[in-house]
């Protein structure tokens, strides 16, 4: 038997690398750390901060800042006041701001609960942007 050389092609297979579930793993990823990493620092007002080694966004002046002190309460705008009273006072400024962030300043041995309160508030109110701060590590 005799075969032709010219009849018949060798097909040799082609590897294809599909590279689209790894950009979706990375934007996944990139969509995880940027949501996440939302601390900011802020000058000392008072209250001891948590510190942490991580740098922050230091533009502020949009910001609502409310300090939760280490015996429970609750000031906003250098004024002591009732989570219903900041309620209502969120609400008059979420008519104003509604993209305002909300920046909660909490005393590093405050009670966890009266954070998640005013974090809960100002959700209720209507607020998305909410931010914790810190203080810097001192190196």
């Amino acid at each position: 038997m005799r075969f032709r050389s010219g009849g018949f092609q060798e097909h040799k297979p082609t590897v294809v690398l599909d590279l689209t579930p790894l950009i979706d793993c990375i934007f996944q990823l990139l969509i995880f750390f940027l949501l996440t990493a939302s601390f900011i620092t802020t000058p000392n007002l008072g209250v001891e901060l948590p510190k942490a080694s991580a740098k922050a966004s230091t533009t502020q002046q949009r910001d609502l800042i409310v300090v939760v002190t280490r015996k429970g309460e609750i000031q906003y705008e250098g004024k002591t006041m009732s989570q219903a009273a900041l309620m209502q006072s969120l609400k008059q400024v979420h008519k104003e701001r509604p993209n305002a962030r909300v920046l909660i300043q909490a005393d590093r041995k405050a009670y966890h609960g009266n954070v998640v309160k005013v974090m809960d508030t100002a959700k209720s109110v209507g607020f998305r942007r909410l931010g914790v701060a810190i203080q810097s590590r001192s190196r």
